[in-house]
């Protein structure tokens, strides 16, 4: 039996988002087991965060496709060209047009201009109005992981 984590609802929507718009990853998946890399505290090394990945293998623009990432607690969206080995080609870029809870139908343009190598859009994407009940699942889940 799978578990669903807090965050789900939310990249539930976005993948449906993308879907919807022809731009359906090949490959993607959500977690909470990652070492938090934004902990600094004197728990740091030891806190997990909440995170999915968004991956598609190929594009016009990038042979062997691209990774989009989003983490809690990161306020912004994520992503980097991926190399032949599915590694990433560089360090993740954060993407300031992309908040962390952006409406999904937001997504679609920064996604298709990602794969296309073309200039991103400009400005903010607009909040996920639906987004309250999934912050506030992401908030319990961190108060019992801290």
């Amino acid at each position: 039996m799978t578990t669903q984590l807090p965050h789900d609802p939310y990249i539930d929507a976005v993948l449906n988002a993308l879907t919807t718009a022809g731009l359906e990853p090949d490959d993607s998946w959500t977690g909470e087991d990652e070492v938090d890399r934004y902990d600094t505290g004197l728990d740091a090394g030891c806190t997990t965060m909440l995170d999915a990945h968004l991956v598609w293998m190929e594009s016009s623009a990038h042979p062997h496709g691209i990774h989009l990432v989003w983490e809690h607690p990161a306020e912004q969206w994520q992503w980097a060209p991926r190399k032949a080995d599915g590694s990433l080609e560089r360090d993740l870029e954060f993407l300031p047009m992309l908040g962390r809870w952006s409406a999904p139908a937001a997504i679609v343009p920064v996604v298709r201009a990602l794969l296309a190598g073309e200039r991103l859009p400009e400005g903010h994407a607009p909040y996920w109005h639906e987004a309250d009940a999934v912050r506030r699942a992401v908030t319990e889940w961190a108060g019992r992981t801290s």
